[in-house]
C-alpha cells in the first residue's frame, strides 16, 4: 500500500479529532462565561426568572450547541475528565492508530477514498466507545452511591439541619465521585444560584433520573412545603431498590455474559490449536500476498463482535 495513502488518513483523522476539541473547548468556555456573568451581573433578574419558571421539568440537557452535539457523539465532556479513567490525549492517540490501520487495511482491498473514510470512521467510533466506557462506569459508582447519600441528609434533616447544610455534610463525607459532585453543588449556591437550579445542574452533568427526583422534590418543597423528611426516605428507599434491582440483572445475566466471552475466545483457542496441529494452514496468513488483508479483516470483524455483545449487555444493564 502506498505510504502517502496512510498519511492522508491520518491527517485526515487527526484533523477531524483537533477540529472537534477546539470547538468543543470554545463553546463550552463561552457558555459557561456567559452564564456565569449573567448569574452574577444581574442577581434579581436571575431570582425572578426562578420564580417564574416551571421548576418541576428536569429535561433540561441542551442539544442544540456545537459543544452538545459533540459531547453526543464522541460521549466526551472536556470539562469533566474525572469522568474518564484514561486521559483524553491517550484515547485521542488510540483513536488515531485504530484510524491508520483501518485506512491501511481498507487500502488493501478498496480504493482510497474509502480507505479515508474508514480511518475516520474506526477513529471515530473507538474514541466514543473508550469516553463511553467510562462515562458509563463513572454513572454507575454516582447510582450506587445514591440511596447512602439520599439517607445521610434525610437523617440530618430529621436532627434539625437545613437541607443546605446537609448537602454540605455531603460534600464533606461521601465518598468519591458522590463528593466531588455535590462540592460543585455548594460552589454554585456559594456564587448565588438557586438550590433546585444547583441540583437539576447535577442531573444535567450526571444524566442519572434520581437526581431529577432529588432537584423537582427540592423544587416542590420550597414552593409547596411539606414534609421533605418523609420524601426523601421514600426516595432513598426506591433508589436503594433500583439499585438492588440492577444488581440483579447482573446476577441473572451473568450466563450470557460469560457466553460472550466463550464466543470471543473460541476463535483464539481454535487458532492455537490448529497453529500446532497442522502449521501449514495457519503459514497462509504469512506467506499467501492477501494473507494479512484476511486475518485483519478476520480480527476487525471479531473485534465488531465483542463490541457488539458488550454494548447490548452493558445497554440492557444501564442505570440511565
Amino acid at each position: 500500500m502506498p505510504l502517502d495513502l496512510v498519511a492522508v488518513a491520518t491527517v485526515c483523522l487527526l484533523v477531524v479529532l483537533g477540529a472537534s476539541m477546539v470547538l468543543l473547548v470554545r463553546d463550552l468556555g463561552h457558555a459557561r462565561l456567559t452564564r456565569r456573568l449573567g448569574e452574577i451581573g444581574r442577581p434579581a433578574a436571575r431570582r425572578a426568572v426562578v420564580v417564574a419558571q416551571t421548576s418541576i421539568q428536569i429535561d433540561r440537557r441542551a442539544s442544540g450547541t456545537v459543544a452538545g452535539l459533540l459531547v453526543r457523539v464522541f460521549a466526551f465532556d472536556i470539562t469533566r475528565p474525572h469522568e474518564h479513567p484514561m486521559p483524553w490525549p491517550a484515547v485521542v492517540l488510540l483513536a488515531v492508530a485504530a484510524g491508520a490501520g483501518a485506512a491501511i487495511l481498507a487500502g488493501a482491498m478498496f480504493d482510497r477514498p474509502t480507505a479515508i473514510a474508514a480511518s475516520v470512521i474506526v477513529g471515530g467510533l473507538t474514541a466514543r466507545s473508550m469516553f463511553s466506557y467510562g462515562r458509563t462506569s463513572y454513572r454507575e459508582k454516582l447510582f450506587n452511591q445514591m440511596p447512602d447519600a439520599m439517607g445521610m441528609i434525610a437523617r440530618a434533616m430529621r436532627a434539625g439541619i437545613p437541607v443546605s447544610e446537609a448537602i454540605r455534610s455531603i460534600a464533606r463525607e461521601s465518598p468519591e465521585p458522590t463528593r466531588r459532585e455535590f462540592v460543585q453543588v455548594n460552589a454554585e449556591q456559594a456564587i448565588g444560584i438557586p438550590l433546585e437550579n444547583s441540583l437539576l445542574s447535577l442531573y444535567d452533568r450526571t444524566g442519572l433520573r434520581e437526581y431529577g427526583f432529588f432537584a423537582v422534590t427540592i423544587a416542590l418543597h420550597q414552593q409547596t412545603g411539606g414534609n421533605l423528611t418523609e420524601t426523601l426516605d421514600n426516595l432513598a428507599e426506591i433508589v436503594r431498590k433500583r439499585v438492588q434491582t440492577a444488581a440483579r440483572g447482573k446476577a441473572l445475566t451473568g450466563q450470557a455474559r460469560m457466553s460472550a466471552a466463550i464466543l470471543a475466545v473460541i476463535p483464539l483457542i481454535a487458532f492455537g490449536l490448529l497453529t500446532v496441529l497442522n502449521p501449514r494452514y495457519v503459514a497462509f496468513y504469512f506467506v499467501h500476498p492477501k494473507g494479512a488483508s484476511i486475518a485483519a479483516t478476520v480480527v476487525v470483524l471479531m473485534l465488531m463482535g465483542i463490541l457488539t455483545m458488550r454494548a447490548m449487555i452493558r445497554k440492557s444493564l444501564s442505570v440511565t
